[in-house]
């Protein structure tokens, strides 16, 4: 990969090695990073405790949770489809900060809910409002971080967050909240007490996170010259900045597919563990744990990998970066796809390993891509169609894992998503080969 100068305006402000855009202080790069952890603990929270609701909560059988998983998150993307582009629009019209706040205030409602369903319906209609709160917060967090930096601190900054996102998710989520149903149950609480009491925790910090939020970040907006127009054409100028630049495009397509690699993380990988153990008769509690445990080993590799990534962005054409991250990618889940069983095999801590470092390859490089080539005017709206990329992506996506997951095996889903990625890194090199140029002119791009 030949390597890519980018231009730094060193009279703004800066935190450590990230430069950053007029306007936006250090503190505020400081409450993004907490914005940003609390939000992704909950995208992966939800995932590793959804089978504990399930088989604690709701008794249902572990050959059902399968496909109940991927028709619920089929339903919830449905409904981000709609919502998402609409967010990225309403984001550049009044302001990110607003529609960060409301996305932890839904997601707070939620999580009281949740653990209250007493049917498979009441915890649809919980996690479909969670699916609200969460798909909001994930675009304005893309957003945001696409504001804050210059070009040539964009990889920093998200492979920074990236780290401390991480150590977040693996201290708060995995060895956090999965852990808790079990300590809870070690000191005398039913199996529902302990859920209960796990997710009303996660609702008091979603709370906290929302406070902090609103007095903490900063509207990082370029251009607000946008608020003249409607809603609608705003939106229309996001998707058509998409379609007009195939760089952009391959971002597109990279989204569609790595949204599908974010949910196999979350969900697949935890609910493959913890129906294997179920039906080995292990206790749901101990499932649930061994299952949380993994997936923490996955993202602190996760962590480990993240520098790297935001070296090679801020030093390689981003494109290119972006091929050889579906390829490393690929290359983890046909590792978990051919693992062994989770509780015995001496491989399971390697495969993990793999795959947390194809995570953090798409973590890094799709955002970093976007927030070169999206123009600043347009910016939420074109993170806006980037996101309804990813929903499509984990609406297909999520069926076709629940699927496999049930009709072949519980490891099928990891194979089919390394497809998927190698298809997209051999086509980002084709990308790559038609447009050479490195396109690092940041002030083009506002």
């Amino acid at each position: 990969m030949a390597r890519t100068v980018f231009e730094i305006d060193r009279s703004q402000r800066h935190l450590g090695p990230i430069w950053l855009t007029p306007g936006i202080g250090p503190v505020n790069v400081l409450v993004l990073f907490f914005s940003a952890m609390m939000t992704i603990v909950y995208v992966t929270a939800i995932g590793v405790l959804l089978p504990y609701l399930l088989t604690g909560h709701l008794g249902m059988s572990t050959s059902q949770q399968g496909t109940f998983v991927g028709n619920l998150t089929v339903g919830i993307e449905i409904l981000a489809l709609l919502l998402v582009l609409p967010f990225g629009a309403l984001a550049d019209k009044i302001g990110r900060v607003p529609v960060f706040v409301g996305a932890f205030t839904v997601t707070c409602i939620a999580l009281i809910l949740l653990p209250l369903a007493a049917t498979p319906a009441m915890l649809v209609a919980g996690r479909v409002l969670l699916g609200i709160g969460l798909a909001a917060g994930t675009l304005m967090l893309g957003t945001i971080i696409g504001d804050y930096p210059q070009n040539a601190s964009r990889g920093k900054l998200i492979s920074i967050n990236g780290v401390i996102t991480g150590f977040g998710v693996v201290l708060i989520a995995s060895f956090g909240f999965a852990q808790l149903p079990k300590i809870l149950s070690q000191r005398g609480y039913d199996t529902v007490t302990a859920g209960t009491y796990t997710f009303w925790l996660m609702a008091a910090l979603a709370a906290v996170a929302a406070v902090v939020t609103w007095f903490g970040l900063r509207d990082g907006r370029p251009d607000k010259s946008v608020e003249k127009d409607s809603l609608f054409e705003t939106l229309k100028k996001g998707v058509a900045a998409t379609r007009a630049n195939p760089r952009l495009g391959i971002a597109g397509v990279a989204y569609f597919v790595s949204r599908g690699d974010l949910i196999v993380m979350t969900t697949f990988l935890t609910l493959w563990i913890v129906a294997t153990g179920t039906d080995a008769g292990v206790p749901i509690e101990d499932a649930q744990a061994r299952g949380g445990m993994l997936f923490g080993i996955s993202q602190l590799a996760m962590i480990l990998f993240m520098p790297v990534m935001g070296f090679l962005v801020d030093r390689f054409d981003r494109v290119s970066v972006l091929a050889f991250s579906m390829g490393v990618a690929a290359a983890g889940y046909l590792a978990l796809s051919q693992a062994g069983d989770p509780f015995t095999s001496p491989w399971i801590y390697a495969v993990v390993i793999a795959a947390g470092a194809g995570e953090a390859c798409i973590l890094v490089s799709g955002p970093a891509l976007v927030g070169q080539e999206a123009p600043g005017r347009v910016r939420g709206a074109v993170f806006g169609t980037m996101g309804f990329c990813g929903a499509l992506g984990v609406l297909i996506h999520s069926w076709m894992c629940g699927q496999l997951f049930n009709g072949v095996s519980y490891q099928t889903p990891f194979l089919y998503m390394a497809v998927l990625n190698a298809l997209v890194g051999l086509l980002a090199v084709a990308v790559r080969l038609r447009t050479r140029h490195a396109a690092a002119q940041p002030a083009a791009a506002e």
